[in-house]
């Protein structure tokens, strides 16, 4: 109550001060409501991701095989449908999963909890890290930042391991900040061990950390042996987890959903971090290395930015530039290694840009510091206002469903099966579809075929695999044309979308039925098989 006060007052004096006292009072009214703000961006997050995780948001096709893994019936079943390729995480992801959903009915709110709960921490753990160095009214923008991410606007509420990583992250960044203190140091490792225990590649947001202590090593001299033990604890889930990541490569990496490496997929991953086009991602990336560069090279920064905060030292600053620097490592990695590039691995580059602001934000005037919160503000309200104006008009449960059962109650062709040729259109439908309507569709998932026409046959071997420990109704192509001269097909021609592609070049007839929103309906027609003679 007293920061409330002090900050009245501060508002009272406002009006009666020429505009640089202004400001300098302005500041040290938000100085006093920081707290207060990162507590309202806190509930608003929160409050935003659950409406949009209960009411708004059908699951996707990772979010259904997280749940198909977390409602096997005992751990030994998680982990064979996981030794069949259902899914490719560690098996700690969806134990905890499993843990938070039993408590909640509403499945879109129980699986989707710990990425809200882990934004949550995030935007808090970014707020005391930017805090230590550059102040409270500077860590509040910093963690605003994060509003207008996907860390927000994607992962916040999605029910896979993306926003629990980069908490951990985040949490590990604060925990180095107060190293070689013991219970920091064991705080790093924990949160490091959990990060690779929920998701395989975490084990790249590691690296940074590395260098940074070597910078330690060489400007002090000395070894900090507890961090060093604590990183290299951290290590150890990935190399007991090798043999899987193995495995996983030999059966998805030859043809992996996500293409190989290519440099512009560098740039467009910062683009796609703040949404702007991919020659600005470029530009925000040179920037952000560029304030931390000069950081590195000056000894001391203006003492009137932030008065006595103490100064970032080069290896926190070594820390963040890796972060930054995270989507150039993977690609060397993914060069190397000739495995694929998928953006949401580097989340956690969002952290090192937050925090590179802050620094940049410590060597301006409070005045400059307002100027970009206004702008910031704007980003943000901008967004959010368009995002509760088309609260009415979210995708439903229900709309995954729409557009096949229409098809299905074409009266005339009543007596035809349904074939989704999206397979993972079929596994969304399928989660949500009425039983009466999933004895009618079936899907045609045939790695073969799907190399062919689309390049990838990963979601046809996942799909496969899940027929292994769910009641899909997944049947051979070879076997279903040999049965059904005629079926209808419901196709959306997404990329994976090979089947429609397949038929017409064998020269079957696909007579268009209806356009439907986000896909097509057609009344297929096999040609007559070519008979030998005698």
């Amino acid at each position: 109550m007293s920061e409330i006060a002090a900050g009245a007052r501060g508002l009272r004096k406002l009006y009666r001060l020429g505009t640089e006292e202004r400001y300098g009072v302005l500041w040290d009214t938000l100085r006093n409501a920081a707290p207060w703000g990162l507590l309202a961006l806190v509930a608003y997050a929160v409050a935003r991701s659950m409406v949009y995780a209960a009411v708004g948001k059908p699951f996707w096709f990772d979010e259904v095989l997280t749940q198909v893994i977390c409602r096997q019936g005992s751990f030994s079943a998680m982990w064979g449908a996981l030794k069949r390729g259902v899914d490719g995480n560690p098996p700690a992801f969806y134990l905890v999963e499993r843990s938070v959903a039993w408590f909640i009915p509403n499945e879109h709110v129980g699986y989707r909890l710990l990425s809200v709960i882990g934004f949550a921490a995030t935007l808090h753990l970014v707020y005391v890290f930017v805090k230590t160095r550059n102040g409270g009214p500077r860590a509040l923008l910093c963690s605003a930042l994060l509003l207008i991410t996907p860390l927000f606007t994607l992962y916040a509420e999605e029910a896979r391991p993306y926003s629990l990583v980069t908490a951990c992250i985040a949490l590990a960044l604060v925990c180095y900040q107060r190293a070689p203190a013991a219970p920091w140091v064991i705080g790093l490792c924990l949160s490091l061990i959990l990060a690779a225990l929920v998701h395989y590649y975490a084990v790249l947001v590691f690296l940074p950390f590395f260098p940074a202590e070597l910078t330690v090593v060489y400007q002090t001299k000395r070894v900090r042996f507890g961090v060093w033990a604590a990183l290299l604890v951290a290590v150890v889930p990935t190399g007991i987890s090798w043999p899987v990541l193995m495995w996983m490569k030999q059966n998805w990496g030859p043809h992996f959903w996500a293409r190989n490496a290519a440099l512009n997929q560098v740039s467009a991953t910062y683009a796609a971090f703040f949404r702007i086009e991919s020659p600005w991602g470029t530009a925000v990336v040179g920037l952000a290395i560029l304030m931390l560069a000069a950081g590195l090279v000056r000894r001391t920064l203006p003492t009137d930015a932030t008065e006595g905060m103490p100064k970032a030292p080069a290896a926190e600053r070594v820390l963040i530039l890796g972060l930054v620097a995270l989507p150039m490592i993977g690609y060397l990695v993914a060069k190397i290694t000739h495995g694929p590039y998928v953006e949401r691995y580097f989340l956690p580059t969002i952290l090192g840009i937050a925090a590179s602001v802050g620094y940049a934000l410590g060597q301006v005037k409070p005045k400059s510091a307002l100027v970009a919160a206004v702008f910031v503000g704007l980003a943000i309200g901008s967004q959010e206002f368009g995002f509760w104006r088309m609260l009415g008009h979210w995708q439903r449960p229900a709309d995954i469903v729409a557009p096949v059962a229409n098809l299905a109650g074409i009266t005339r062709y009543a007596d035809l099966p349904i074939v989704v040729s999206d397979v993972g259109v079929y596994v969304e439908f399928w989660h949500y579809a009425p039983p009466e309507l999933l004895r009618r569709v079936v899907t045609l998932p045939d790695p073969e075929n799907a190399v062919n026409y689309s390049g990838t046959d990963t979601v046809d071997k996942l799909v496969i695999a899940l027929k292994s420990c769910e009641p899909i109704a997944v049947e051979d192509l070879a076997h279903f044309e040999a049965e059904h001269q005629t079926f209808l097909l419901y196709s959306n021609g997404s990329r994976i979308d090979w089947l429609p592609a397949r038929l017409a070049h064998d020269g079957n007839q696909l007579r268009l039925l209806d356009r439907q929103l986000g896909g097509s309906a057609y009344l297929v027609e096999l040609k007559a098989p070519v008979r030998g003679t005698d």
